[in-house]
């Protein structure tokens, strides 16, 4: 496996932390990008923890030059779904302006089954509505090679409301594989080791 340099951009602490300590054991060099870097309590030679905004595309082209992977890891808050687009949006932008060909990006990683209430069931549908908005914005991006990880949409089944417990990957070659919830972290890295794409626009094989 190559090694990576990977700049992660995160807003919880604690997500962030275990997704850089899964890197870091996988020998991958981490820049841990977070709005407060003194929560941060791993430490390793190769990680640096630093302070930065995901929304600024400023800070984000700044910690983000130089890496060979942006991940992204921006959960949508269900009081501020929007947000969540315009967090993918930034780091879109930003690693475009610092040449950083690479986005890993985390939707939503909590994925549970309920018979609850149509209310849980809507609340639901609109984190996946907003997922969607944000998979179209990498679908734009014919430059990047990315990858999304997102939630499934939520369905109705047998008069109850049901949202699956499995993530779905996709990127420009479309949505390739699904994978369980608490997998996720390993999925995520897994994305950002790959060496080997097919970019059906030019029809080259890296």
């Amino acid at each position: 496996m190559i090694t990576k340099k990977i700049a992660l951009f995160g807003t919880d602490p604690r997500l962030a932390e275990q997704v850089a300590a899964e890197a870091l054991v996988r020998g991958h060099s981490v820049t841990l990008v977070v709005p407060n870097p003194q929560e941060i309590n791993l430490k390793y030679h190769s990680l640096k923890s630093v302070q930065g905004n995901m929304m600024d595309v400023n800070d984000v082209s700044k910690h983000a030059a130089g890496h060979d992977v942006v991940i992204c890891l921006h959960e949508p808050d269900l009081y501020h779904l929007k947000k969540h687009i315009k967090a993918n949006k930034s780091v879109i932008e930003g690693a475009k302006n610092a040449g950083v060909q690479r986005i890993i990006s985390l939707g939503h990683p909590i994925s549970i089954s309920t018979d609850k209430n149509k209310a849980f069931y809507d609340m639901w549908k609109a984190v996946a509505e907003v997922q969607g908005e944000t998979l179209k914005l990498f679908k734009n991006e014919n430059w990047l090679r990315w990858e999304y990880l997102h939630s499934n949409v939520p369905s109705i089944q047998q008069g109850r409301s049901h949202v699956h417990r499995a993530l779905l990957v996709s990127n420009p070659e479309g949505t390739n594989k699904a994978v369980h919830a608490h997998q996720f972290i390993k999925a995520l890295l897994e994305e950002a080791e790959k060496t080997e794409f097919i970019w059906h626009e030019d029809e080259i094989v890296f």
